[in-house]
């Protein structure tokens, strides 16, 4: 777990008016009170989410990962606002000298629902603040008259007059300012604040955008032209705030990053006139005028703006936390596709000049090249294609695929081997044939550190890229896992996304899939290790230190033995990580291995998802049963009754597997749409969803990948 996060579960006393329960279930509605807890006491013990989701189903109920880590984020933006509150109070009230003020800035603190209202208190009384017309107000001593005005009682404005306000006028308005002030700030109007923020209301609002005044200087620049054509579904838009798409968001946000694009969201005031819990409100009748004044100005200067700002940053959070959920479902269908592990690939990254790799059916390099592509054939040069039929005959008879990435000249790169293909270039005795693989961040890793450890400071990086989409294929989760998660093209708009939250939940993300799709603990990377539940770079640096020095692992037990792994650790990381069954256990006793000491022997439980926690009543159960751990996880159809919700949970584990797409699709021969004929059907594979459309690649038929469809 992220060192940040744990410190963060280090709480402070809780001081908040409302119950950090609360906070849990305004943001996940399935929750019951209970479960809420349930959920936080599992948290403060620094429990991760897939450890959660999978085996602990008993407090959380049968909520998805998705929701689960939605919890945890709420629950650790709550500990960070109870954290926040508390500072907030006493550097505030240190400032103040009168008994009555620092508790009522205390309990306004303490009401707070989120960080921008401890932010806009905090600058009533920051320095330099103080000078607000409501302020300057209460500087003049009038808060207790103006809450004598909204109590119903009259108020004779001229035995107000002093020396800093010299006329009734002075008076109305600095009183004003302040019943406006106030009116803002009741808690009735703020709930009401809340659900129109939140798009919970009929209130009329409307987004609308334009180039920045800097962009519009420059418009007839061919840099601006470029800028506007980019942006063009947005610039100038007008839309309902409630029917606005979480993509388009995202591309304001991108846009206004840039500087390129200004957006905001007008309300209407009469809408928000309407609905506001003041619009009865009985006062005296010879302050009836007054009110009014100070309640239309109230809605005008404080009220709306404030609408207008939260209601822009609810779209903003909304459409992150949609790219958050997007880039979970696509990535899970990225990191669940099966591996070709029988065949030598060929590794094709296209361009003017094709980068190539040639690899073992388990991914070690055997040797890399590159060479020019001749657009108008389309097909290699000469010397590319004897590279192509040298590597060919190196692979002792067995079967070849080459792995062309989906970048670039990625169907004339597939038509060049096609073609050779069907001129029967390649030996006659080997199979060949090519898929499409994504290339997406292939050239980021080939300028990391791992990369360059891997290969050396002298091979050409982009020649790195290559090896990358090959192993892609071969391993498609061990590759993919050493990209940065907003490089790997999944979703929308990951890179508009706030940068340290990005990186924060693309990478939580990252970790929930590789763990509830699990790893064999003896053939796993160091880079799938650290992304395992329970474990970091440093206790997967130990493990495959221990692998080099011990051996292969004999049992999940062993990992009790690695350093770094303790009994917190071990309980996230140990259903996660799986164990194969030991050639050794085929041999004679006498030249079996030993296990270490004090740890236990090798189980058939060890292939499972059951946690080693449960193998007690995993054992009796299956002894109760009958059967054998192997009948029951083959899914043979087997009934079982009179069991307890503790035995379901255990069958339930024992035939889960993980849901693996397909490898993509082996082609021989590339097809264009006019190869198309009436009525013929083709599945095609959606490799990325965005919230309002899907880029459909239709690799089956070969087509270039710019297709979009839309969704139902």
């Amino acid at each position: 777990m992220n060192a940040m996060k744990r410190a963060a579960l280090i709480e402070k006393e809780w001081i908040l008016h409302k119950p950090i329960e609360d906070f849990v279930l305004k943001e996940v509605r399935e929750l019951t009170f209970n479960r809420a807890r349930g959920l936080i006491a599992l948290f403060k013990e620094g429990c991760e989410t897939a450890y959660i989701a999978r085996y602990r189903e008993d407090v959380h109920g049968g909520l998805s990962p998705e929701k689960i880590r939605k919890a945890k984020d709420t629950y650790l933006a709550a500990v960070h606002l109870n954290s926040k509150v508390a500072s907030s109070i006493t550097t505030i009230t240190g400032k103040l000298t009168g008994l009555d003020e620092k508790r009522a800035v205390t309990e306004r603190l303490k009401g707070c629902d989120d960080m921008e209202e401890v932010s806009d208190i905090t600058k009533e009384f920051a320095p330099g603040s103080r000078k607000t017309k409501a302020n300057i107000a209460r500087g003049l001593g009038l808060e207790g008259p103006a809450l004598k005005v909204l109590n119903g009682e009259f108020v004779d404005f001229c035995s107000l007059i002093t020396r800093e306000m010299k006329t009734v006028r002075d008076v109305e308005e600095n009183m004003k300012a302040l019943v406006a002030d106030l009116i803002n700030k009741d808690e009735e109007v703020r709930k009401i604040a809340l659900k129109i923020v939140k798009l919970q209301t009929n209130v009329r609002m409307t987004v609308t955008s334009k180039l920045t005044r800097e962009v519009e200087k420059k418009i007839e620049t061919e840099a601006v032209k470029k800028v506007r054509e980019r942006y063009r579904e947005v610039i100038g838009l007008t839309r309902t705030a409630y029917h606005i798409m979480s993509h388009t968001v995202s591309a304001l946000n991108r846009g206004s990053e840039e500087g390129v694009i200004a957006w905001k969201v007008e309300l209407n005031p009469s809408d928000v006139t309407k609905m506001h819990p003041f619009q009865k409100k009985t006062v005296h009748r010879n302050m009836q005028n007054f009110f009014q004044s100070a309640y239309f100005y109230s809605i005008n200067t404080y009220t709306v703006p404030m609408l207008e700002r939260g209601v822009k940053r609810f779209l903003s959070k909304s459409s992150e936390e949609r790219s958050i959920t997007v880039f979970g479902r696509n990535v899970e269908q990225l990191f669940s596709q099966k591996g070709v592990h029988s065949k030598y690939v060929i590794a094709l990254d296209p361009g003017s000049i094709v980068k190539a790799a040639f690899l073992e059916p388990n991914g070690k390099v055997i040797d890399m090249d590159q060479f020019s592509f001749s657009f108008r054939a389309p097909t290699f040069d000469s010397r590319g294609i004897e590279i192509l039929k040298n590597w060919a005959k190196q692979t002792m008879g067995k079967d070849i695929v080459v792995a062309v990435g989906n970048g670039s000249n990625t169907y004339g790169t597939q038509t060049a081997v096609s073609t050779m293909i069907q001129n029967e270039a390649f030996p006659k005795e080997i199979d060949v044939c090519f898929c499409v693989v994504p290339e997406h961040g292939a050239s980021k890793y080939s300028c990391t550190d791992a990369a360059r450890e891997e290969f050396g400071e002298d091979v050409d990086i982009k020649l790195i890229s290559a090896v990358s989409i090959g192993r892609r294929l071969i391993d498609p989760m061990s590759e993919y896992v050493k990209i940065e998660p907003q490089h790997l093209g999944k979703g929308q708009y990951q890179l508009s996304i706030n940068e340290k939250s990005l990186k924060g939940k693309l990478v939580d993300v990252v970790r929930d899939r590789v763990s509830l799709i699990g790893v064999d603990l003896n053939l796993a990377s160091e880079a799938l290790l650290r992304n395992i539940c329970g474990l970091n770079s440093t206790t997967a640096a130990e493990i495959v230190k221990y692998r080099m020095q011990k051996g292969r692992f004999k049992s999940r037990a062993e990992l009790k033995k690695v350093k770094g792994i303790g009994d917190v650790s071990f309980q996230q990381c140990s259903g996660f990580l799986t164990v194969s069954r030991p050639d050794e256990l085929d041999q004679p006793a006498k030249k079996r291995f030993k296990t270490p000491d004090g740890v236990a022997g090798w189980s058939p439980l060890d292939t499972t998802t059951v946690h080693p926690d449960h193998y007690g009543i995993a054992l009796k159960l299956i002894s109760k049963l009958n059967l054998t751990v192997e009948q029951i996880v083959s899914g043979a159809d087997i009934s079982f009754t009179n069991l307890t919700p503790e035995e379901e949970e255990i069958i339930k584990l024992l035939r889960d597997k993980p849901d693996l797409k397909p490898p993509p699709v082996m082609m021989k021969k590339c097809r264009a749409l006019k190869n198309l004929r009436v009525n013929e059907v083709f599945l095609g594979t959606v490799t990325n969803t965005v919230s309002s459309f899907s880029e459909a690649y239709l690799t089956i038929v070969n087509l270039r990948p710019i297709l979009e469809c839309s969704s139902t």
